[in-house]
């Protein structure tokens, strides 16, 4: 079975995410667990060693309060949206959230993350912030981070960017499924900068997902990142599905011109796959 990795800090904004998250494993077979990072203070000063032992057991206790008061809300959410079913599974780990996200996601062998992209533990910089790309690049599996103010609905339109290339078939396939799920069409995406564009490579795609809810698109714009803007646009994308290629590539998705207008506009999520 899929595992999905679904940090959180409990707030407002990765409550929605989890929505994502539950929906998510149920288009895919897979089960959710639930990750909560808190950190130590730092302390300094001449504080006693016993002092500074019963700050750090206060912090403990409360954080394990706070996570186990928790648990029964996101078990309503799933209960609320007919998802019950789904098997859910809890985390609570001291320590630091990058390094805490890595070991979860080797030791547990977790196939996907969902990750709200704003929140009390300052989520939204491990995503949308300067981190962005060293996040995603060291954690080689597929994230779908979903913005602040984005309100779960079932996908009408997924957009999947590509270039045509055998290595993007395999998310297109995850995206089926989900759509699947959904009733939902995907709207596989291709930007020709100079007007020209691989026509036997669209033709054999065409001819291979004939049988799939896959509308092909073409658009023409010198300046991908704005293709992709009007893309989202004109099709009322939901769910916006991205290849990582290299660096260069994931520097203009989630340069901050770009991923502004997705976050404070409430554009889509973004599912990024990693190419293999």
């Amino acid at each position: 079975m899929k595992k999905i990795l679904f940090p959180t800090d409990f707030s407002e904004t990765a409550n929605n995410a989890f929505l994502y998250a539950i929906n998510l494993a149920k288009s895919i077979g897979a089960e959710v667990y639930v990750l909560h990072v808190y950190e130590l203070p730092m302390i300094t000063g001449s504080l006693s060693a016993g002092l500074i032992q019963n700050v750090y057991e206060t912090v403990e206790l409360g954080s394990f309060e706070n996570f186990k008061d928790n648990i029964p809300q996101l078990r309503q959410i799933a209960k609320d949206n007919n998802l019950s079913d789904i098997t859910i599974k809890f985390i609570l780990e001291e320590g630091n959230f990058l390094y805490i996200l890595r070991e979860t996601i080797t030791e547990e062998n977790i196939d996907y993350v969902v990750m709200g992209t704003d929140g009390n533990s300052g989520v939204q910089k491990m995503i949308f912030g300067s981190n962005t790309i060293n996040v995603i690049t060291s954690m080689k599996i597929p994230v779908l981070s979903v913005p602040r103010g984005m309100k779960f609905d079932a996908y009408k339109n997924i957009g999947f960017t590509t270039v045509f290339e055998q290595k993007d078939k395999e998310a297109l396939k995850y995206l089926i499924e989900i759509a699947n799920r959904h009733k939902a069409t995907i709207h596989c995406m291709h930007v020709s900068k100079d007007g020209k564009y691989n026509e036997n490579a669209l033709a054999l795609w065409q001819k291979e997902f004939e049988n799939d809810p896959i509308v092909f698109e073409i658009f023409y714009d010198s300046d991908p990142v704005n293709a992709v803007l009007d893309f989202i646009k004109e099709k009322k994308i939901d769910l916006l599905s991205v290849v990582s290629r290299n660096k260069g590539f994931l520097d203009k998705i989630f340069s901050p011109g770009f991923t502004k207008k997705i976050a404070n506009k409430n554009l889509t999520p973004l599912f990024v796959f990693h190419e293999k």
